[in-house]
């Protein structure tokens, strides 16, 4: 025996024939394909400005690491590097950051590293800066804690 439809059940069907109408069809997908491209664009729009972010400053560091060299020593490009280094934290990979900091341990007067360990830590953390850019990818998480965070 089948059951006698009530009348919710009418109304539900009543009400998705008016919807799945043919004008209502011609508003609705143009309206939700314009929706989706917008979200979409933007979402792109944000990794693209977050990527110019990153070179920039991938850039500064590049440039103020010279400060570390030991023929062009300058204590202005040394502090200009570990401020960038700073703004890292907002949105660079840890990968980054950690290999930033494994070169500044490296060559703490303090440390006993060799000039070969020295460089090859310096060379890690570009590989880490060059990795990061080709990757395009946009940093979302994170597993660095406060007392990743060092002072400098």
């Amino acid at each position: 025996m089948i059951p006698c439809p009530s009348a919710a059940t009418f109304c539900i069907l009543h009400l998705l024939k008016t919807i799945f109408t043919a004008d209502f069809l011609k508003f609705f997908i143009p309206l939700a394909g314009a929706l989706i491209a917008w979200i979409v664009n933007e979402k792109r729009k944000r990794a693209s400005e977050e990527y110019q972010r990153k070179e920039q400053r991938y850039q500064e560091l590049l440039r103020t690491v010279k400060g570390f060299y030991i023929a062009a020593h300058d204590e202005q490009k040394k502090s200009e590097f570990v401020e960038q280094l700073k703004l890292c934290w907002l949105y660079c990979p840890d990968e980054v950051i950690k290999k930033a900091y494994a070169f500044l341990d490296a060559i703490n007067p303090a440390s006993q590293k060799t000039v070969g360990e020295k460089n090859l830590s310096l060379g890690d953390f570009v590989v880490a800066l060059r990795k990061d850019l080709l990757s395009r990818k946009s940093t979302r998480k994170t597993k660095l804690t406060s007392q990743d965070y060092q002072h400098f």
